[in-house]
């Protein structure tokens, strides 16, 4: 196995929308943008996305949802 490996936290913000569309963000993340109807739909594509935007630049992550 090559490398370390890292933990990195991603904290996602959550707003609602003038539309009734529900955002997710994150100050730790540039690019993350993702809406959807409700907010189980968002903890659905959201992992997802963050994974897509780590990809793009190169590396292989595992996302773990952390609610507190």
């Amino acid at each position: 196995m090559s490398g370390a490996m890292q933990a990195h936290i991603v904290r996602v913000k959550y707003e609602t929308g003038q539309t009734g569309l529900i955002y997710a963000s994150s100050p730790d993340l540039k690019g993350l943008l993702v809406a959807e109807h409700t907010f189980e739909e968002l903890e659905r594509v959201v992992p997802q996305a963050i994974t897509e935007l780590y990809a793009a630049c190169g590396v292989n992550v595992v996302v773990t949802p952390i609610i507190s």
